[in-house]
């Protein structure tokens, strides 16, 4: 009998019941698979769950809630021999959308029996005031000096609105949360002269948003990092330069038409290691907040295995990377 766990988040928006899970996981067993469903009860403990699953000989850890639920589990079996599993359930769920994870419960754990593994980059944010906190600002129950994420890192604009988002409007209104605070944040949000180096290049400029993607979806909106490959061991690194609710309204317009890569006010790169060494700027990872600059931002290349169905991820993988499993 194969081992797997399910580590839900109860708190997550459209997160399905106790009794739910256990009724799908009941089923798999009949295919070969004890799958044990443990839940979070506060910020991080997912990431204690999910370590604690692998320890335990789980090979895979489904992540059941939104993105912020999966960074959590990704952060407590990474480097270890378990792969990431993902079962939709939460706010945004940007990650399960763009591998095409199925809605429905059960044919989201066939993956388990159908599915395939295939590795992807991990990015990293380290430094002393790297985090993991509640979106209220009060004391969690751990503390990393290495936050890994998955899906994209944002310093500047978007990590103040993730900052001052409350949880209690992101779990009833979901992705509307944050353009309801997103729009509130621009009209008091100013760039400010930042420092940063990328790869051993020295910039500054007026910054209003650096964002660090690993895959391409923002938000489950719009592509951002256009060009990203979540295996190529490099981060899509945008600088947006500009100030006020003009540039932010005329930059969202070119993000949607997909023309912001050569824009004014736009610097792009890929970059394997990035530091902003001006203090204060508030970060977010995969959507949730983990701190203030200074930090350093790099990449763990091919350092999570995933599973998913064949073929969901090929888009935003490596040729390689597309045609590899671990299985093969």
């Amino acid at each position: 009998m194969q081992r797997a766990s399910i580590v839900l988040n109860p708190f997550a928006r459209n997160a399905p019941s106790l009794q739910r899970l256990a009724s799908a996981a009941a089923v798999m067993k009949l295919r070969g698979w004890e799958i044990d469903v443990l839940e979070s009860e506060a910020p991080a403990h997912a990431v204690a769950l999910a370590s604690q699953a692998a320890r335990a000989g789980s090979t895979v850890v489904f992540a059941c809630g939104g993105d912020g639920t999966v960074n959590e589990v990704i952060n407590g079996i990474v480097g270890s021999p378990a792969a990431l599993g993902v079962l939709r359930g939460g706010t945004g769920n940007v990650f399960g959308k763009e591998v095409h994870v199925p809605r429905k419960l059960e044919r989201a754990l066939e993956v388990l029996v159908n599915g395939r593994e295939y590795l992807f980059d991990l990015g990293y944010a380290e430094g002393e005031s790297v985090t993991f906190e509640t979106p209220d600002a009060r004391p969690s129950v751990a503390s990393l000096t290495r936050r890994y994420f998955l899906l994209m890192c944002g310093i500047g604009f978007d990590g103040a609105v993730v900052r001052r988002l409350p949880s209690t409007p992101k779990r009833l209104l979901g992705t509307a949360s944050y353009v309801i605070w997103g729009a509130a944040e621009a009209l008091r949000f100013q760039s400010r002269p930042v420092s940063v180096t990328i790869d051993g290049q020295a910039f500054n400029l007026d910054l209003y948003w650096m964002l660090l993607g690993n895959t391409r979806s923002y938000g489950g909106v719009a592509n951002v990092a256009l060009q990203a490959i979540a295996d190529d061991g490099c981060l899509d690194v945008y600088l947006f330069s500009g100030k006020g609710l003009p540039f932010l309204v005329g930059m969202g317009a070119r993000i949607a038409l997909k023309r912001h890569q050569s824009a004014p006010g736009v610097t792009y790169t890929a970059a394997r290691a990035i530091s902003v060494e001006t203090t204060g700027l508030q970060v977010q990872a995969d959507g949730e907040y983990i701190g203030e600059t200074p930090m350093r931002f790099g990449v763990q290349q091919r350092a999570m295995r995933v599973l998913l169905m064949p073929g969901a991820a090929d888009r935003i993988l490596s040729a390689r990377g597309a045609a590899y499993s671990t299985s093969n």
